[in-house]
């Protein structure tokens, strides 16, 4: 399996939400696993041309978009995923690990913001 390169982490990357982190804890990282390639074998197995993404309601959607794996062709250009045939067990594997490692990345840097965010709220409290 190719380890393919998450994104840079920059602004108008889409980020994970409190619906995110509430589904995440939800079902656990297993079952979104499980939901990635999932979405992934219905979405793009087959060659074609642009399925559609939803750009929210899922984290692995959001993972989609800001992985540019929501074609073959962004596949193909971002991660040189060939777009001409189906994609493989093992392009899928690779995907689908590319969207997990970037749900763990975004969920760790919700839960770090979350608590510096908690960290400033009570430092300027006054007594």
């Amino acid at each position: 399996m190719r380890k393919l390169r998450l994104p840079d982490r920059t602004g108008e990357m889409p980020k994970l939400g409190h619906q995110d982190i509430k589904l995440i804890n939800d079902l656990g990282m297993n079952k979104i696993q499980h939901q990635a390639k999932k979405i992934v074998s219905e979405k793009l197995t087959e060659a074609q041309a642009d399925p559609k993404i939803p750009a929210a309601g899922n984290p692995v959607y959001k993972g989609m978009h800001a992985c540019r794996a929501t074609s073959r062709k962004e596949l193909k250009i971002a991660h040189g995923i060939p777009a001409e045939k189906e994609l493989s067990d093992t392009n899928l594997e690779s995907v689908v690990n590319l969207l997990s490692r970037w749900i763990a990345r975004e969920y760790n840097f919700y839960k770090e913001e979350s608590e510096m965010k908690q960290t400033n709220i009570n430092s300027f409290s006054q007594d």
